[in-house]
C-alpha cells in the first residue's frame, strides 16, 4: 500500500490496546486487570481542510440540484393533473363541452323511503297427530 501524498491527507495515529482472549477486545485505554501490554499504533488518514471544504461544497451543490429536481417534478405532476382532469369515456373520446339544457324537463323527485318493518317472531312448531301419520301410511 502506498503512502498518501502529504498535501492531500494527514496521517495520524492513536494508541490501541488489545485486551481479552486472543486480543479481540480493542480499547483506547489500558486493559483492565493489570495486563501491561504496550499499545499498538493505529494509523488513519484525516482529510485535509481543502478536502473537507470541497466535500461540503459538493454536498451543497447536490442539495441545490435535488431541490431543483423536486420543484420540476412537482410542476410536471401539476401539469399532468391539469391535463388529465377531464377524463374521456371508455372509447377514449372526450364528451362534448356543451352543458345539457334542463329547462323543459320535469324534475325528478325521490320517493320517500319505505317504513322499516318489524321482524317476525319465531315460528311455532306443528305437532303431528299419530292418526294423521298413520293415515298417510295406509293410503300409500
Amino acid at each position: 500500500m502506498q503512502a498518501p501524498a502529504q498535501g492531500q491527507t494527514q496521517t495520524q495515529s492513536s494508541p490501541l490496546y488489545r485486551c481479552g482472549p486472543e486480543g479481540r477486545d480493542l480499547r483506547d485505554s489500558p486493559c483492565p486487570g493489570g495486563k501491561k501490554d504496550e499499545p499498538t499504533k493505529l494509523q488513519y488518514e484525516q482529510p485535509s481542510a481543502a478536502q473537507t471544504a470541497a466535500a461540503q461544497a459538493q454536498s451543497a451543490r447536490e442539495a441545490k440540484l435535488a431541490d431543483a429536481m423536486e420543484r420540476e417534478r412537482l410542476q410536471q405532476e401539476a401539469r399532468d393533473r391539469q391535463a388529465n382532469a377531464k377524463a374521456g369515456s371508455i372509447d377514449g373520446r372526450m364528451k362534448s363541452q356543451e352543458p345539457k339544457s334542463t329547462a323543459g324537463e320535469p324534475s325528478k323527485k325521490r320517493a320517500a323511503p319505505k317504513p322499516h318493518k318489524a321482524p317476525k317472531g319465531p315460528k311455532e312448531k306443528k305437532k303431528k297427530n299419530k292418526a294423521s301419520a298413520q293415515g298417510a301410511q295406509s293410503t300409500s
